[in-house]
């Protein structure tokens, strides 16, 4: 099958890879940062918790088809993961952090979009990383002659993403669980038929199922291909590549359950985008004065140290504006008397009879 657009989600590993391919196109620079910037904007502002995005569960669903495949179930990546789609995912860290536990990923828990501080800029050069990895993968596993991609040659990011880079993001978004288990899967595959060569197991190995389950069949990939070849082939794909790839992934907003349920991210309208003030009747200054600050404050996470930096700033400018206001209230009291003084005459007409 292929496919004439970047939105359109690709089925496995091979595809995976080929739409990363695709995406760097002839304007390699351009357009991975393009992309940096399209997946910060998509992921700096999702909060922590589970909410659903209808265009990334689509993508998670294919995605997760390719993580049940029977060759990957024995691979600690794939059953790791598999239960992020169904199983409540607690995204509190339990005191795993302090404790340097081995099982605490920190973009399970944590906007690490937010709390590392990253730019669009960062973001694309990671994202540059993982595809000169994975295309140095390629170029070793395929075969040129007979290979296809599953991307036609006119796509590429301004045919598919210039006009809605978020759709493209979100792809990118919705397949990392993909690259992450095919890569890692491969990987481990490798180690194990290295060892059992060694005798020093004695595990069956897996790889040539792994191959056939990721998508790199004969043909289009080598025939040749050895335990060494394919370790050769994913040198590049490291430990820090597959960690990008995770945490790109966005665990933190999109993936486990809460007790309350999921949260559906849904566009606000157009009423909600221009609330205006409501003018009161009785006391006019306390609502001002209460909605003002609200409406400059960023939708930042939560569970982020700048959002109550930026509250604690709001709350010490009201100070002085609350000052000026109680010493005219005590000027004006202070006038009030001096007239009282002035004008007993009138004070006492205005007494009401003993």
């Amino acid at each position: 099958m292929v496919y004439h657009s970047l939105t359109q989600a690709p089925q496995n590993l091979k595809e995976a890879i080929d739409w990363l391919m695709a995406l760097k196109g002839p304007y390699s620079k351009l357009t991975i940062q393009a992309m940096g910037a399209a997946i910060y904007d998509f992921l700096s502002d999702k909060p922590v918790g589970k909410m659903e995005v209808p265009a990334l569960e689509e993508v998670k669903l294919i995605s997760r088809s390719f993580l049940r495949k029977s060759q990957l179930q024995n691979h600690w990546s794939v059953e790791r993961l598999v239960g992020r789609f169904s199983v409540r995912m607690s995204k509190s860290d339990g005191g795993l952090a302090c404790n340097g536990h081995k099982d605490y990923l920190e973009s399970d828990h944590v906007n690490v979009v937010r709390a590392r501080r990253a730019t669009p800029r960062t973001i694309a050069k990671n994202i540059g990383e993982v595809v000169h990895a994975t295309g140095k993968f390629l170029d070793e596993i395929k075969n040129p002659a007979e290979y296809k991609s599953a991307y036609g040659p006119e796509v590429n990011w301004i045919q598919s993403c210039v006009n809605d880079p978020e759709a493209c993001a979100v792809v990118f978004v919705g397949i990392a669980p993909m690259l992450y288990t095919g890569l890692s899967s491969l990987r481990v595959a490798c180690n194990e038929e290295a060892l059992t060569y060694a005798r020093l197991t004695n595990k069956s190995s897996s790889l040539g199922e792994v191959l056939e389950a990721v998508g790199c069949k004969e043909p289009e990939c080598r025939a040749d291909m050895s335990t060494s070849g394919v370790t050769w082939a994913l040198r590049g794909v490291n430990r820090e590549i597959l960690n990008i790839i995770y945490d790109l992934a966005g665990f933190w907003a999109f993936y486990g359950k809460n007790k309350s349920g999921a949260v559906k991210a849904v566009k606000p309208t157009k009423e909600e985008q221009s609330v205006k003030p409501v003018e009161p009747v009785e006391h006019p200054a306390e609502p001002v004065e209460a909605e003002q600050p609200a409406e400059a404050i960023e939708p930042v996470e939560p569970v982020q140290e700048g959002q109550s930096a930026v509250v604690e700033e709001h709350v010490k400018a009201e100070a002085p504006v609350k000052v000026v206001k109680a010493a005219k209230s005590v000027k004006a009291a202070k006038r009030l008397r001096k007239s009282c003084k002035k004008s007993p005459t009138k004070k006492n007409r205005t007494q009401s009879p003993q």
